[in-house]
C-alpha cells in the first residue's frame, strides 16, 4: 500500500479535478469534511467500506487508489499486481511460500503414478493433467512474488524442501529394493554415494540461490 501522505495528495488531486470541495465529497460518502481533510493530509485512512464508493466518485480504479497514482491502460495489470503483492502482510506471505513448496511436492508425488504404475491409461492421463495444474500453480506463485525479500526469508527452508524434492524424484530407486539386492556391493555403495551426494549438493545449491535472491530482493 502507498504511504498515507502520498495517497492523501492523490485523493486531493482527484477531488479537485472533479471540482468537489472536501465538504461535498464528505457528504456523498456520509462523512465530515474534517475526515476528508485528514485523509488528504495523510493523518488517517478511509474506512475499507468507503474505498469503492470513493473510487467511483473520483473516477479512479481500486488499483489506482492502492498505488496512489494514475495507471496507464497498457500497464494496468502489471501495476495492480504490484499493488496487490505490496498489500500482503508477512504472515500471509509466509503461507504463500509454504503453499509453493507443498504444490511442488504434490506435483512430484503425482508424477510418480504414471511413471511407475501400470494402471489404466485414463488414470495416467488424469495424473498428468493434475501434475500440470499443480506445477503451473507453483510456477505462477513463484514468479509473482520474487521481488519480496520475505519470499526467500529463510534459505534453510529452501534447502530442506530441495532435499524433499530430490527424495521424491529418487523414489523409484527405493521402490526397486529387490533389484538392488542383486547388484554387487560395490555398485550398491556407489548408488548410495550418488544419492547422499545429490542430497547434499542439491540442498547447498538451493540455499546459495535462495540467499542470492534474498540479497537481490532487498
Amino acid at each position: 500500500m502507498v504511504e498515507p501522505l502520498e495517497l492523501g495528495r492523490f485523493i486531493s488531486t482527484c477531488r479537485k479535478e472533479k471540482n468537489l470541495t472536501q465538504k461535498q465529497l464528505g457528504e456523498e460518502l456520509g462523512v465530515t469534511d474534517r475526515a476528508v481533510s485528514k485523509w488528504e493530509n495523510g493523518k488517517s485512512f478511509p474506512d475499507i467500506s468507503l474505498i469503492e464508493p470513493l473510487c467511483q466518485i473520483l473516477d479512479i480504479s481500486v488499483g489506482e487508489f492502492m498505488l496512489g497514482k494514475r495507471i496507464e491502460p497498457e500497464h494496468y495489470q502489471e501495476e495492480t499486481e504490484k499493488a496487490w503483492i505490496a498489500s500482503l502482510d508477512e504472515p500471509l506471505l509466509y503461507k504463500i511460500q509454504m503453499i509453493i513448496y507443498i504444490l511442488g511436492i504434490a506435483a512430484v508425488a503425482v508424477l510418480q503414478v504414471p511413471l511407475f504404475s501400470h494402471g489404466p491409461m485414463c488414470v495416467n492421463i488424469i495424473c498428468w493433467a493434475v501434475w500440470g495444474a499443480l506445477f503451473f500453480a507453483a510456477y505462477y506463485l513463484d514468479k509473482k512474488i520474487p521481488e519480496r525479500k520475505l519470499r526467500y526469508s529463510n534459505p534453510w527452508i529452501e534447502g530442506v524442501f530441495s532435499v524433499i524434492y530430490f527424495l521424491c524424484y529418487m523414489l523409484w530407486f527405493f521402490l526397486r529394493k529387490d533389484e538392488w539386492r542383486t547388484l554387487p556391493m560395490e555398485e550398491q555403495m556407489w548408488l548410495w554415494v550418488m544419492i547422499v551426494g545429490g542430497l547434499i549438493v542439491g540442498g547447498c545449491v538451493r540455499v546459495f540461490l535462495a540467499r542470492k535472491k534474498r540479497r537481490s530482493a532487498v
